[in-house]
């Protein structure tokens, strides 16, 4: 056995706390000399005291972590627990990462003060196309690039590549909203099919036609969604600006798709049916 002091160094827990720990019962040393009041612990304590620094590091109060420890909580029990919170923290990061991002995206948006080129955005016409595709309600963006994620997985599993464009993405509802978003995701097909794509028993990939669009307003998006204020402005700026209205649900499609872990590699068209105001 060793001192506190050796133990703490051992632990590496501050002694303070180790005698916190034994004044609430919470952990105790393996034996208190009684004439020097000097505690003394041995290693084979190293186990209890890393369930109870777990379970702290879990975000639980010192009284639950003393009745889960009296009941003695098991290692798969406590792996199980962990990779829970390390899946919450690793979420939260992803939200963080994508707030900052906003944040530094509306700071371009002050520095520019409005001012955009006409070459910031471009105008065409879209032809009519294929459409393997599903709508669905997406409840925040962590589930909406899940969903992304699978249907590439699957859609590519089942259709030949050659008959695949890119994947793309109608965007329904009047106002925006910053959760629930109603979208339809698929890939745009190089030729019509006659096909469905099932990603679970209740939700079916169904080939339509994407309708043509006469004039569309486009611009370009670099990053996640986050990053679509500048892209978005753009659009709204030459609109007014050319005396165009926006007409119809808007598009995006994916010239570069996202994957996991490295979103910020994404690159969008961002497709708007528009009208001249004089038409």
């Amino acid at each position: 056995m060793v001192r506190i002091g050796e133990f703490s160094k051992i632990a590496q827990v501050p002694a303070s706390q180790l005698r916190y720990y034994d004044e609430i019962g919470l952990f105790s040393p393996m034996r208190i000399d009684s004439e020097t009041g000097y505690r003394y612990y041995s290693v084979q304590q190293l186990a209890q005291l890393n369930r109870i620094l777990a379970l702290k590091d879990l975000g639980l109060a010192l009284d639950p972590i003393k009745r889960l420890v009296e009941k003695e909580v098991s290692p798969d029990e406590m792996r199980g627990m962990l990779a829970l919170k390390k899946a919450q923290i690793e979420q939260t990061l992803q939200a963080e990462a994508v707030r900052l991002n906003a944040v530094e995206s509306r700071l371009q948006l002050l520095d520019r003060e409005g001012a955009f080129q006409d070459d910031d955005v471009v105008l065409k016409s879209l032809p009519a196309q294929p459409f393997l595709s599903m709508r669905r309600t997406y409840g925040n963006l962590v589930e909406t690039l899940a969903g992304i994620s699978q249907m590439g997985k699957t859609v590519t599993q089942q259709v030949e590549a050659k008959a695949l464009g890119r994947f793309a993405a109608v965007i329904y509802g009047e106002l925006f909203e910053d959760s629930n978003w109603d979208l339809e995701f698929g890939f745009l097909l190089n030729h019509s099919l006659d096909l469905t794509v099932a990603l679970s028993e209740e939700t079916v990939m169904e080939v339509r036609e994407l309708p043509a669009v006469a004039t569309a307003v486009t611009a370009m998006r670099f990053g996640g969604p986050e990053n679509g204020h500048l892209s978005y402005s753009a659009i709204g700026t030459w609109v007014e600006n050319h005396q165009y209205r926006l007409i119809g649900p808007g598009r995006e499609v994916f010239v570069v798709p996202p994957r996991p872990g490295h979103e910020s590699e994404m690159v969008v068209e961002i497709q708007f049916p528009v009208e001249a105001l004089s038409a």
